[in-house]
């Protein structure tokens, strides 16, 4: 529940539902509510005696679970993510700290 807030409030996170126009609830993180929306999109299986990480929503494998999770991330889940610099928003929290790092010179 994210109370009364009008539709595109921006509590300072900088990350924002696309659906709702709501902010996303930060966890310890700062991305819990991403990382859940994620996670409940891999599977693990094993092939020819190798564990593999699967995406639920195409036919992408990885040995590392991480690969997985930046795949989806990318690929699947429809999120933008607004610069707190400037006017531009990007598909990823990799995407938004590289452009904060290249483009406002942040670490």
């Amino acid at each position: 529940d994210y109370g009364n807030y009008e539709e595109g409030y921006d509590d300072g996170s900088g990350m924002i539902d696309p659906n709702t126009g709501m902010p996303i609830a930060a966890g310890a993180d700062g991305n819990k509510e991403i990382d859940e929306l994620v996670n409940s999109r891999l599977y693990v299986s094993c092939v020819a005696g190798q564990r593999l990480w699967n995406c639920t929503d195409c036919d992408y494998k990885q040995k590392l679970r991480k690969d997985v999770q930046k795949h989806i991330e990318r690929r699947h889940l429809d999120i933008r993510l607004p610069c707190q610099y400037c006017c531009s928003t990007l598909s990823s929290r990799i995407e938004l700290r590289t452009h904060v790092r290249t483009k406002h010179g942040f670490q």
